[in-house]
């Protein structure tokens, strides 16, 4: 390969924005194996895991299953991979989440879009409605994930939060709530009256799209 056309000498004369994907993960891995150049290995993983999406929803041992991966490599992939998601929670700590909610969603969306079970999220704020932490409440499946409000609002108790918003993703990648998603939104709005604590959103997210209750004038 030309000099000009390695991913290092690209990005410095033409910026990293340039660089295709597996050009991108090539200069993570910074070199192949035996008879396989960085660039040839990047694309490889990026077909054995469906794309770049699928990088993160992959554990260590599935990365270190696809051929050529060894720990060192899995391991390099994988600390990319959480960079990337602690950029997002930064960005989102800083932000108002109610009137610029572009943050939070991308988080959720890069930290739970492309998993394969229901994960069921609290997020805590404070009265400047910036995120003061968070909580995974529950774990389900694709077909039922159970909530319990008083966990819930103990754990907001807890943090000393003034108000939350409630999120769950999607395995099917269709971000329209379902009768028990509008069911279970409006229970846990009243439980919020009640415990003075509202429910000022609930946003449903796939990978690349997201459904809110709020945006869609139902909360």
């Amino acid at each position: 390969m030309p000099d000009s056309l390695r991913p290092r000498e690209k990005a410095l004369n033409m910026g990293f924005e340039s660089l295709s994907d597996s050009e991108l993960l090539a200069l993570i891995l910074r070199n192949g194996i035996s008879g396989c150049s960085s660039i040839e290995l990047a694309n490889q993983i990026l077909t054995g895991c469906n794309g770049i999406t699928g990088l993160l929803s992959m554990s260590l041992e599935q990365i270190m299953s696809l051929k050529g991966i060894k720990l060192a490599k899995a391991t390099q992939i994988l600390a990319s991979v959480e960079l990337v998601r602690r950029l997002n929670y930064s960005r989102m700590l800083e932000s108002d989440v109610i009137n610029n909610p572009r943050h939070l969603i991308n988080w959720l969306q890069k930290t739970y879009g492309n998993r394969d079970q229901e994960y069921f999220i609290a997020v805590f704020l404070d009265t400047r409605y910036r995120v003061k932490g968070y909580k995974e409440i529950f774990i389900g499946t694709d077909q039922m994930i159970k909530i319990q409000a008083r966990e819930i609002f103990n754990e907001a108790l807890k943090r000393k939060s003034n108000r939350m918003i409630i999120a769950h993703n999607h395995p099917s990648q269709v971000a329209d709530p379902s009768n028990a998603d509008c069911e279970m939104t409006q229970a846990l709005i009243l439980a919020g009256q009640l415990m003075n604590i509202p429910v000022i959103d609930h946003i449903i997210i796939s990978y690349d799209s997201y459904y809110s209750f709020r945006e869609k004038g139902r909360i």
